[in-house]
């Protein structure tokens, strides 16, 4: 997806938050980078790009129905500013799905500088904090892309987990429903399947039918957490309460 902010705009935003781009409360952390799940009767369905419409809520309520669970990467300020969804994250939070990061303005992390990097990183970070009093321990780089520089990053700031996927619906790349639908056919135990939570077809017309494929294959839908074996602690840091205030992107 193409960011909807310029990167300068987010390091404007970031210099009026208390926070500093590189924390020095966390020592490094070992970074894991994942693929797919670790239990082959599982499979992790993972939703890019929100908040959007509220359709990660519309995602989850379909998954609830059927006794399952997704996870959802989230920007600050690309499709939608997550400061508009805050009564949707923290319900989907306390439903059981999984919200973690996909940075602040979905911007091509490789082409940035380490502070860069920093500052993308704590801007989204600043946001779970106000909202659910967490900060996220799990990362998906926008467009898949990462290199040595981000891992350093993200180990410094203590993140556990690079989440990619081997499994790509493209609907992010204009596939089509039917195409999308094909791909579901194909899922096997063990996979991580990509999506974009910012698409009414993919919302309404694929995702149903796709819990209900793999329904009938006899897998479990679950959360990254159960896929990869992952304790509470190392998806996410507690840092304090949720607050209650009103924000901008």
């Amino acid at each position: 997806m193409l960011s909807k902010i310029a990167l300068s705009a987010a390091a404007i935003a970031l210099s009026a938050l208390p926070i500093s781009a590189a924390p020095t409360r966390l020592t490094k952390q070992s970074l894991q980078v994942y693929t797919k799940c670790a239990n082959s009767s599982q499979v992790a369905l993972t939703f890019d790009d929100g908040p959007y419409n509220n359709f990660e809520q519309n995602i989850a309520d379909h998954l609830l129905d059927s006794k399952s669970n997704a996870t959802f990467f989230l920007n600050g300020n690309n499709f939608g500013c997550i400061y508009d969804h805050v009564d949707e994250i923290r319900a989907l939070h306390a439903n059981g799905s999984i919200v973690a990061s996909h940075s602040w303005s979905h911007h091509h992390m490789t082409t940035l500088s380490v502070d860069q990097m920093h500052d993308e990183l704590a801007l989204i970070e600043k946001a779970f904090i106000r909202i659910l009093g967490l900060r996220p321990r799990l990362f998906r780089p926008p467009y898949g892309e990462y290199n040595d520089d981000l891992v350093g990053v993200l180990q410094q700031r203590g993140y556990t987990g690079l989440i990619m996927w081997n499994r790509d619906t493209k609907d992010g790349s204009g596939a089509t429903p039917d195409y999308c639908k094909g791909v579901y056919d194909q899922v096997a135990g063990g996979d991580i399947v990509l999506e974009h939570s910012v698409y009414n077809s993919t919302v309404n017309e694929v995702v149903p039918y796709g819990v209900n494929v793999l329904k009938q294959k006899g897998l479990d839908l679950v959360a990254l957490d159960l896929c990869l074996g992952l304790g509470i602690e190392e998806v996410y840091e507690e840092v304090g309460k949720p607050r209650n205030g009103t924000w901008h992107c």
